[in-house]
C-alpha cells in the first residue's frame, strides 16, 4: 500500500486553498485512495468459494455448483464482470 506522504512544502500549499480548491484536493485524494483501495482488494475465486461451499455439512457437488453458479450470475449483473 502506498502511503501518502505530506511535504511541508504540500502543507503550507494546502494552507492557503479557498473552499473550491481544497473540495478539488479533497476530491482527488478520496478518489486515488478508493481507486488504490479497489485495486489492492482480494477477493474470492470461484473454486475458492465452492471450497468454502462445500464444507458445509450437508452440501454437495451439485449444489455447492448452483450456488457458484448463482453468486457468479450475481456478482456479473452487479458489477458486469465475471469473478477473478
Amino acid at each position: 500500500m502506498k502511503k501518502y506522504e505530506l511535504t511541508r512544502a504540500k502543507y503550507k500549499e494546502i494552507k492557503k486553498y479557498d473552499h473550491q480548491q481544497m473540495t478539488g484536493f479533497i476530491s482527488r485524494l478520496v478518489e486515488n485512495a478508493y481507486l488504490t483501495g479497489k485495486s489492492e482488494a482480494q477477493g474470492l475465486n470461484e473454486g475458492e468459494v465452492r471450497s468454502a461451499v462445500l464444507s458445509v455439512k450437508g452440501i454437495g457437488d451439485a449444489k455447492a455448483d448452483a450456488i457458484v453458479e448463482a453468486l457468479t450470475k450475481a456478482d456479473a449483473e452487479k458489477r458486469g464482470a465475471v469473478w477473478n
